[in-house]
């Protein structure tokens, strides 16, 4: 196995630090901390390479909101300068692990995420059912033969455990330099639960979530076997004709994720017949289409309903209303939802319409 030394000086290095800050602040531009950050952002790089080297960097405490999209989670957001940090080590760490990633690992990464990860279940399925063979007596044609074991690794990010995942990271990373700022940058979050936990938020958390769970995607591959398997983050399912497969499949990954600190969800691992369609990032995948689930456009109706009432009370402008929207219907054009996404958008010019009109009618005359 190849390890890596001395890695610690390229890390603190300014072009190093220069490529991170740009990375950072990607997309926002127009954040008024980022504007501040770049308008004397060499001496801001030069005092981080200057505390990095001398090891006195100590990250800020982190700034936390709850978002509810559909899942309640705790997001955690660092300053500027803490994520400047958080791409100089995931630059100087990509290029050793990203190789040894499955190809079959959709978040995070580039040339991946939610498109890419639903159009491999497509072909997956159209595999394990032998293109489309139907269960007998089918009523349609998405009743075909086959089945997924659908998993969810229990409050995945607070409960990754430190040790295990510097151990990880030390079988290949040998500069204790690096190893050292890694643990400052895990120690800056508290979960509650003593050296375990990751803030959801932070760039080096979803690149070491991917290195931490890699171990079980080995595992699935290369111990089990397993052909058909896809993960998305703690997410991951494995498609196979026989049923009796996946259980002793379930039962070898309850065993294995012992020995990372984990554990499965107990309410959100099950055997689903690919017949009744299987969730998956948001949607309901059949073998014929997929549909966004019906939570999912539960909450983008209420979360547009509040963007409505912010508009009518002059809050947010039209133009803030449309973008949401669309980033919305992109999303969920992944899906098979043409007609869906035409009826909604006529839906809210209706809504603006009747708000643009109250709003006029209340208003006050001038004098």
């Amino acid at each position: 196995m190849k390890t890596y030394r001395n890695l610690y000086e390229e890390l603190c290095s300014f072009d190093n630090l220069r490529i991170a800050y740009v990375k950072a602040r990607q997309r926002k531009k127009s954040s008024l901390v980022v504007m501040e950050f770049s308008q004397h952002w060499q001496f801001h790089l030069w005092a981080l390479r200057r505390e990095l080297r001398t090891k006195t960097y100590r990250p800020r405490p982190l700034r936390t909101f709850v978002l509810r999209d559909p899942k309640t989670r705790r997001i955690c957001v660092s300053e500027f300068r803490d994520r400047v940090v958080h791409h100089a080590v995931v630059n100087i760490l990509q290029p050793i692990f990203e190789p040894r990633f499955i190809a079959d690992s959709y978040a995070s990464r580039k040339k991946k995420g939610t498109l890419q990860a639903l159009q491999r279940a497509d072909i997956f399925i159209r595999k394990v059912t032998r293109n489309g063979k139907l269960v007998p007596e089918a009523k349609n044609n998405n009743q075909v033969k086959g089945y997924a074991l659908k998993c969810d690794i229990r409050h995945y990010f607070d409960t990754v455990d430190h040790e295990v995942l510097l151990d990880i990271l030390g079988l290949r990373i040998k500069d204790q330099s690096v190893l050292g700022l890694i643990t400052i940058i895990l120690n800056n979050y508290h979960s509650g639960l003593r050296g375990k936990g990751m803030p959801l938020g932070n760039w080096t958390s979803q690149f070491f979530a991917n290195v931490y769970l890699n171990e079980l995607d080995q595992f699935v591959k290369h111990q089990l076997r397993a052909t058909w398997y896809i993960r998305y983050v703690d997410d991951f399912v494995i498609f196979h004709q026989s049923k009796d497969a996946l259980q002793e499949y379930e039962q070898k990954i309850k065993d294995f994720l012992t020995a990372l600190r984990l554990e499965l969800h107990p309410d959100k691992c099950c055997i689903i017949s690919l017949s009744r369609g299987l969730s998956f990032l948001g949607f309901r995948v059949f073998y014929q289409h997929k549909l966004v689930r019906k939570r999912n456009l539960r909450v983008f109706r209420r979360n547009i309903s509040l963007l409505l009432n912010d508009y009518a009370q002059g809050h947010c402008t039209t133009r803030q209303v449309f973008d949401t929207f669309s980033g919305w219907k992109g999303y969920a054009q992944i899906g098979n939802s043409h007609r869906l996404c035409q009826q909604l958008g006529k839906w809210l010019q209706r809504e603006l319409a009747e708000r643009t009109a109250a709003t006029h009618f209340y208003a006050p005359k001038r004098l």
